[in-house]
This record gives C-alpha cells, sequence and structure tokens, in this order.
C-alpha cells in the first residue's frame, strides 16, 4: 500500500465540480513531487461526464491516483469521504486550481518527523490566472498567534494545510459551512486544544480569479454562526468577540476595506 513505507505518510486530496483551465497543472504538480511516496484521491462532485471521463484519463497515467465520483456537491462531505478511503497519517490539501511547490511534501514530512502537530499549514505564495506572483499571505505560526489571529483573520490556506487524519476523525470531520468549514474546523480544534503551526516558508501557490468566493456575505454569516455556537459552548471574552466582529462583517459590508486590500496584495 503506498501508505506504508514513509513515516508519516501521506494522503493528498482533491475535489473538484468544475474542468478548469489550470486543474491538469495542480494535479501535475502533486505527481510531479521529489517526494513521490503517497496516494492522490481525487473526488470528483456533482460533475460532468466530460470532466469524469478528464479524469479518467489523467488517472490512468499513474497508479498513485484514486479517482471517486460522487453526487453531493458540498465540499466539506467530499473531504470527509475521502478521509475515510485512506489509512495514511496525514491528509494533505489540494484545490483543483492551485499549484503546490515541488518539495512541499518533503518540506511537510520533515517537519512532521521533528514535531508531529495536528495541523499544519504554511505560507502561500499569491499568482493570478497567468501564473504570475502578485503577492505572499504569511500566516500566524505559533498556536497562540493563531489562537488570537482568528478573531480577525484567516489563519490558514485551506488548499495548503496537512490534517493529522486521525484528529479529524477525532473532531467529526468537517462539520459546517458551505463557504467556510475550514474556519468552522480551525475553531474547533482549538477548543479541544489541537497542536497546530504554520511553517515560513511557501510550499503553495494559491491563485486568485473571478469565480472565488472571497469576502461574501455567506461566508461571513457562516463564520458568525460558528462563533455564535462557541459563544455558547463556551462563554468568555475571546468568543464574544470573535461573535460580534463576525457578525459586523456579515451585517455591515462584505467589502471592507482590509479585505479589498487583501484582494490586491494578498498580504
Amino acid at each position: 500500500m503506498l501508505c506504508e513505507g514513509k513515516n508519516p505518510s501521506f494522503a493528498v486530496l482533491l475535489c473538484v465540480n468544475r474542468d478548469n483551465p489550470w486543474l491538469e497543472k495542480a494535479i501535475r504538480s502533486i505527481l510531479e513531487q521529489d517526494s513521490p511516496d503517497f496516494e492522490f484521491l481525487i473526488a470528483a462532485n456533482a460533475c460532468t461526464d466530460e470532466l469524469w471521463e478528464h479524469l479518467q484519463t489523467i488517472a490512468a497515467s499513474d497508479s498513485r491516483i484514486r479517482l471517486f465520483r460522487s453526487e453531493v456537491g458540498q465540499l466539506a462531505f467530499n473531504l470527509n469521504f475521502l478521509a475515510d478511503q485512506t489509512r495514511c497519517d496525514y491528509l494533505v490539501r489540494m484545490d483543483a486550481d492551485d499549484v503546490s511547490e515541488p518539495q512541499r511534501l518533503r518540506t511537510l514530512r520533515f517537519s512532521l518527523l521533528r514535531e508531529p502537530v495536528d495541523v499544519l499549514g504554511s505560507a502561500v505564495i499569491l499568482i493570478d490566472g497567468d501564473d504570475r506572483e502578485i503577492g505572499m499571505m504569511r500566516l500566524p505560526e505559533t498556536a497562540a498567534n493563531i489562537k488570537s489571529a482568528i478573531l480577525s483573520r484567516t489563519v490558514f490556506c485551506h488548499p495548503a494545510v496537512a490534517l493529522r487524519r486521525q484528529f479529524l476523525l477525532d473532531m467529526r470531520g468537517y462539520l459546517g459551512g458551505f463557504l467556510s468549514e475550514d474556519t468552522d474546523l480551525w475553531m474547533r480544534a482549538i477548543r479541544a486544544g489541537a497542536t497546530m503551526k504554520n511553517l515560513p516558508d511557501p510550499l503553495l501557490r494559491y491563485r486568485i480569479h473571478e469565480n472565488q468566493s472571497i469576502a461574501s456575505r455567506q461566508g461571513y454569516a457562516e463564520v458568525a454562526s460558528h462563533w455564535l455556537r462557541e459563544l455558547l459552548l463556551a462563554p468568555s471574552w475571546y468568543t464574544f468577540r470573535g461573535f460580534t466582529l463576525a457578525l459586523a462583517k456579515s451585517l455591515f459590508s462584505p467589502m471592507l476595506p482590509s479585505v479589498r486590500r487583501y484582494r490586491r496584495s494578498k498580504v
């Protein structure tokens, strides 16, 4: 089995429901990793027959790819489904329009051998639709800084994280949100005392394009609902601040000045 031999073992999870100009580049960036021992699980969810046939053609060229087809379009459902299909130690996220740096898995494995945390992310390079670099997203690196920063900003770039599989199972997987399933998981992880960190090295090229749902009113509203749950479960000044900040964003503007700066520079 591909999950045997390397410690820790990796399963890369990618979900896709429509073709895009960067899909093959995203898949190739995983297959061309300089640490080649991993499983690559791809879920085609609520997709067309044409996309399914395209993925089958790609998968035929590499035995590490395992394809699954689902009629459910929600990302959280499909990530949970893929997590159940592997027995590898860590689940490495990947999106269908981003590009992994060739040393990504090697760097993650080296870090996890030294410090086997539950959630390991990294900084990311921001690129546009033509692969031009347009900025850098640096994220809080320590667990303490992640807990503090989540009140007001993104603390992990979701497609750049590696999750300990048993941790995700203990957390009962991804539970909520059509646009914020990752933020919901990070909140629950903080409450559970999970070990988390971000590496300063950029290991992913995160693509910015028109079809993304960044800073939408629905996303802010979902995050506010997650904070309300945290406030009710663990009332504190911390959870109250988180709820009020998220509620203000959802009520007053899905395009606050800080978000506009983020879209321009992604710093």
